[in-house]
């Protein structure tokens, strides 16, 4: 038989078990420490790019799993680096804890950044520049791109064709002179023959000099683009002249510029994985929260694609919009 102290000690017991697991599952003893939700701003020049759709859903990834609140500001007209200017100063005051940018004007950012200008972290998509006060990039290797592309249109033209680069000095950003660097180089190291044509804008200019070449009989001609603008809009030219023969190269995955290589405008284009890019930006931001200093340059692979490979599954999620 227990006694009454035995059944008073039973059940003091059973109430302390009782309370302690109270306590426990309400987190009043055991509390999983509270984080913070990082204000993550993305000052991008325009969000109607198809490639968006990829670099978002990254981002929304990136941005449940590091616990981050991302919101996109877009300029109003596209390279209006003094927007994009005011946009950063205006959105570290209102409280963002981290800015990911894509620069209109890489130098002007760059020197802000140096300056103190920019007081919360900052991480550069799509460029190489690095200095004080850049949190991190987030960028393929421009120049390995335009030697992999000068390399494949070698393969497939030959080294005796003739090159023309299509450029517009206006829009020598950083990343497309490091590309046409790689390009040159590669052409003069392979012995090719190349030229760079100014572009007109609008094409202005350009179709005259294709319908000379597509009377031509001669020496094959291939073109490489500068940038995805003047990749799309040369396929668009090159569409209404049926007699030129030759191929057109370059780099980006827009919808239009896909559509013009699945129906064989276009020869072959560099892409890189956008849905990476827009996780890679979110991680390292949040790095730069919690470790403080610069987190260094995270490189974007690059791949080469050609009309083949648009209907193979391990390029779909690269390639077209993930669901």
């Amino acid at each position: 038989m227990i006694g009454r102290r035995g059944k008073l000690l039973i059940l003091l017991y059973v109430v302390f078990l009782a309370v302690l697991f109270l306590m426990c599952s309400t987190d009043l003893i055991i509390r999983e420490p509270e984080r913070d939700v990082y204000q993550i701003a993305v000052i991008i020049e325009d969000s109607r790019d198809d490639n968006y759709v990829n670099f978002r859903k990254g981002m929304d990834q990136a941005a449940m799993e590091f616990q981050a609140d991302v919101h996109f500001i877009t300029l109003y007209e596209k390279m209006d680096a003094d927007q994009q200017m005011e946009l950063i100063l205006r959105e570290q005051q209102d409280g963002a804890d981290a800015l990911i940018i894509v620069p209109a004007d890489e130098d002007r950012v760059v020197s802000a950044l140096a300056q103190g200008q920019v007081f919360v972290p900052a991480v550069l998509l799509g460029t190489g520049l690095s200095g004080q006060g850049v949190a991190g990039t987030i960028a393929p290797d421009y120049k390995e791109m335009g030697e992999l592309l000068a390399q494949e249109i070698a393969a497939h033209e030959g080294r005796d064709c003739q090159v023309l680069i299509f450029e517009d000095p206006g829009k020598h950003s950083a990343m497309s002179r490091l590309f046409l660097e790689g390009a040159k180089d590669a052409f003069d190291s392979m012995g090719c023959r190349w030229k760079s044509v100014f572009f007109m804008e609008n094409g202005r200019g350009a179709e005259d000099m294709f319908q000379d070449l597509a009377g031509e009989r001669g020496d094959r001609t291939a073109i490489l683009a500068q940038n995805p603008e003047i990749l799309t809009e040369t396929a668009a030219i090159l569409s209404e002249i049926p007699g030129f023969e030759g191929s057109l190269y370059g780099r980006g995955s827009t919808l239009g510029i896909l559509n013009y290589l699945d129906r064989g405008r276009i020869g072959g284009i560099c892409v890189t994985d956008q849905f990476g890019a827009g996780y890679l930006s979110v991680e390292t931001a949040v790095r730069a929260l919690e470790e403080g200093g610069s987190q260094g340059r995270e490189e974007l692979d690059v791949w080469y694609i050609d009309k083949e490979d648009l209907r193979r599954p391990e390029y779909e999620k690269l390639l077209y919009p993930v669901e």
